[in-house]
């Protein structure tokens, strides 16, 4: 092993050791500690080991593209609040600059020139170890782990924080290799930084926004690779073709699956939690529905329905009629009484359609966890 490796694998472990110990601190603190020791480690890199590779003549080209689709996500990203609303998410001040911003911005700009000479050694193992430093560092930027106290909380940092974490570092570790430090470094600051300026956010379901989040690196790295990627030989050419058709699938059953579990759209999943349906539905199965606008309810129907900030599934066993207000009598086929009292339309979610036995047991088993 050269003593370039051997240098190598030394920082990068370090590096990842800093960044773990972060984590067991307080967010905003461990922001601070990570980036005052990243910030030497930045320094110290590019001394200790030498840059191997030559950037691609489109560069320039790749950055001035980078920064308009850079612009035009953050612009389509704030459209969507005219749709879904907006909420204030903090207090642009001194103290949210020096706690958040700077932090923030020192984590960025030290990882991104670390990725810069790791991953322009040509080696398997240097991008690997700078791949796992990436999605540390961006989880750390994007969540508090110590903030994890129920399940909802847990399920936000891996559908926000973790999942972009892991496609936006195969992104970030493209760029850089291909196209130096100044593109992905340009990038990175316009996505991640210009949010903070604007106090507020669009109300985007959870699941859309991570979608969103975990998509777009892919269709960036998709998009710039067919633009500048020359392949020589048809081998080679089909194995892109193929790559391209396999991302193209995995962003499909991406969104597919998202539209199914936000809520917003026509037709919708969820996991039943309870055995009161008990023959008809399980516990553990995920029950497809589709969502309930204008459709005549009839006795005898599952339907999802909202009461006492709970979400329920059971079957409607009465309607009656009172001073022009439909009422809707409900019971779990495996209860002895009927729910007590009753609901209106305007409580009604969904009505069931189909179910796919079992397969949501993982989710109930992980949300039992943490009611422990």
């Amino acid at each position: 092993m050269t003593r370039d490796r051997k240098v190598l694998y030394i920082i990068s472990s370090l590096i990842l050791v800093v960044l773990f110990a972060a984590f067991f601190i307080p967010a905003n603190s461990g922001r601070l500690v990570a980036a005052t020791l990243l910030l030497p480690a930045a320094v110290l890199v590019p001394i200790l080991i030498k840059k191997r590779n030559i950037l691609s003549i489109h560069s320039k080209m790749v950055l001035l593209l980078l920064i308009v689709i850079a612009l035009l996500y953050l612009m389509a990203y704030y459209l969507t609040g005219l749709k879904f609303g907006f909420y204030k998410q903090y207090y642009l001040n001194l103290s949210f600059m020096f706690r958040t911003f700077i932090p923030t911005s020192m984590i960025i700009i030290a990882i991104e020139i670390i990725r810069r000479v790791l991953v322009a050694q040509e080696n398997k193992t240097s991008n690997v170890l700078m791949y796992l430093i990436g999605i540390v560092a961006d989880v750390l930027i994007t969540s508090n782990l110590q903030g994890i106290i129920s399940f909802n909380k847990f399920m936000d940092v891996i559908g926000l924080a973790l999942l972009p974490a892991i496609t936006c570092n195969l992104l970030y570790n493209y760029l850089s290799k291909k196209y130096g430090l100044k593109t992905t470094l340009t990038y990175r600051l316009i996505i991640t930084l210009v949010p903070y300026f604007i106090a507020y956010s669009p109300a985007l379901n959870d699941a859309i926004e991570s979608l969103v989040k975990v998509v777009l690196p892919l269709i960036v790295y998709l998009f710039i690779s067919s633009l500048y990627d020359k392949k020589k030989k048809y081998a080679l050419e089909k194995k892109s073709k193929l790559r391209f058709v396999g991302y193209g699938a995995v962003i499909a059953i991406m969104i597919s699956i998202v539209m199914l579990i936000s809520g917003q759209f026509k037709y919708s999943l969820i996991v039943c939690g309870s055995n009161s349906m008990y023959g008809e539905i399980n516990k553990g199965d995920i029950v497809f529905y589709e969502r309930c606008d204008d459709q005549i309810i009839n006795e005898g129907q599952v339907i999802i329905f909202k009461k006492d900030n709970s979400t329920i599934i059971h079957r409607v066993v009465d309607i009656e009629i009172v001073n022009g207000q439909t009422r809707y009598y409900t019971k779990g086929d495996n209860n002895e009484s009927m729910d007590s009292g009753y609901i209106t339309k305007s409580n009604i979610i969904g009505i069931t359609n189909y179910k796919f036995s079992y397969i949501g047991y993982p989710t109930l088993w992980l949300r039992e966890l943490f009611n422990k």
